[in-house]
């Protein structure tokens, strides 16, 4: 069974300097990416607030989109080195340095550096985490307004996908494995911790959702 720890290496493996470089590219020739832009959506309806953790946030699409629409403080954090760096070169070019806080590594191991923020995204992290109970209960902690994720459908279809990935990651000898969890069992542990649905939405094979403080 693949730890926690050999499991954000696999992950700093996979999304490495070379896919990083490429949706950056993209990004600045398109902007966010379809999914990402799907949670922007939802985050323009509010609250938004002045502060943010990016959880996974890779390139820092939301975090940018988030700076420039009046938000004061953002936190990113990745588990890929090969993002976060890019990431962080952006933030020296475009006047963020100030405004921007970067961390590479489990932001469940590294809550503690960490402050409290108004919201949390979690954008298609979820799917790279063995532990959701632990990440979402994280999330539902630092979140004083909203969380803004997305994650995969569920279902014996997304269950065969995830058997061919995992299949090729493990050819390619990386400890890193891509996770299918229920979706009800997701919902269910926003509730336990106090937030409920305030909009959801569905981006083939991605659902979309954002989450309010009761």
């Amino acid at each position: 069974m693949t730890s926690i720890k050999e499991h954000c290496c696999g992950a700093d493996l996979l999304f490495d300097e070379k896919t990083a470089i490429k949706q950056y590219k993209s990004y600045l020739k398109k902007g966010p990416s379809r999914v990402s832009k799907r949670i922007i959506g939802q985050m323009e309806k509010g609250p938004l607030g002045d502060s943010l953790i990016d959880v996974g946030g890779g390139i820092g699409a939301i975090q940018w989109w988030f700076l420039q629409n009046g938000g004061e403080k953002s936190y990113g954090i990745d588990a890929s080195s090969g993002y976060s760096h890019l990431a962080k070169e952006h933030a020296s070019k475009n006047n963020y340095e100030k405004s921007t806080q970067f961390l590479i590594g489990d932001f469940v191991d590294q809550k503690n550096l960490l402050p409290q923020v108004d919201h949390v995204t979690m954008d298609k992290v979820i799917c790279c985490y063995p532990d959701y109970n632990a990440i979402i209960d994280l999330a539902c902690q630092k979140a004083t307004k909203s969380i803004s994720l997305s994650y995969p459908m569920d279902g014996w279809i997304a269950d065969a996908f995830r058997a061919i990935g995992v299949l090729v990651i493990k050819l390619k000898g990386i400890p890193f494995k891509p996770y299918i969890h229920r979706v009800s069992s997701l919902r269910s542990t926003f509730e336990k911790n106090g937030f409920k649905l305030k909009e959801q939405d569905l981006a083939f094979p991605w659902h979309v959702e954002t989450y309010v403080k009761d």
